[in-house]
């Protein structure tokens, strides 16, 4: 009977620590906590400087330990010009399921002397350049393994970011007070000389003359097509006589046939017995 008690506290024992454990939140705080120095902090120099203090369960082993800084951005601040506004406007853009940003630093847990402590404060720098910006983010610090260190805190970086023009865009280029930007902008206006005609029917009408494409000169004889003409005889001329007269050339012929034919009379005579 006695037996039967001690079994029966012992499995209800069972049962309430394994209910307890069920009910227990198992966050990461109990791997200690984590605070930041004040939530906002303003931009110096293109930087934000970070104060957070952070507590462990007992002292760590060695003096720096390695942990992870996860900024997750939850809001931006745009400025932005506008129509109605000169200036620019700030407007809070929430955003969600933004890819996380980490910073891997070591923590220092130790004193100049050398003694270790379970608890720390840390401060760190954020830059432009390693893509934040201001706006608000949650805060969540992680040892190597994985062990959250507290729960997640809420972080507003103030600063100005770089403006946006969000202006409507005006076709109005005769509006008065409007300049044409551009390489010729400021440049006297040249008259059209491509303009079309304003009474365009069609068809083409020629418009003055042009040089035909075979110059006249072309038709006008050279010196050596020239045939030259000689003012008496038979009007033409003999190779190696040219500028004499030819009225004597027959009475040449004639008597030279009459020499050579009394010197073939006279061979003649001879021939004969």
């Amino acid at each position: 009977m006695f037996a039967r008690k001690v079994s029966l506290f012992a499995l209800i024992g069972f049962l309430v620590a394994f209910v307890g454990s069920i009910l227990t939140p198992t966050d990461a705080s109990a791997a200690g906590s984590a605070k930041l120095k004040t939530p906002e902090v303003q931009e110096v120099s293109g930087a934000w400087h970070i104060f957070v203090t952070v507590e462990l369960p007992k002292a760590p082993p060695i003096p720096h330990v390695p942990m992870r800084f996860v900024f997750t951005k939850t809001a931006v601040y745009e400025r932005s010009l506008t129509d109605n506004s000169k200036d620019p406007v700030v407007n809070r853009q929430a955003l969600q399921n933004q890819q996380p940003t980490a910073e891997a630093l070591d923590v220092d847990f130790a004193n100049p002397q050398g003694k270790i402590f379970k608890g720390t404060n840390f401060d760190f720098g954020l830059t432009r350049i390693r893509g934040y910006e201001a706006g608000e983010y949650s805060l969540q610090i992680r040892t190597a393994d994985g062990v959250d260190i507290g729960g997640p805190m809420r972080l507003v970086l103030k600063g100005d970011n770089p403006v946006v023009d969000r202006r409507s865009i005006t076709f109005e280029a005769k509006k008065k007070g409007m300049t044409k930007v551009g390489d010729d902008a400021g440049a006297p206006s040249k008259p059209a000389t491509d303009a079309p005609a304003a009474n365009y029917t069609g068809d083409v009408t020629p418009t003055g003359t042009s040089e035909p494409f075979v110059p006249k000169s072309a038709y006008d004889p050279t010196e050596e097509e020239k045939v030259k003409e000689n003012p008496k005889g038979c009007g033409c001329a003999v190779p190696g006589l040219s500028g004499r007269s030819t009225s004597s050339i027959p009475l040449r012929a004639l008597a030279l046939a009459g020499v050579l034919a009394t010197i073939a009379g006279l061979r003649r005579r001879r021939s004969k017995p």
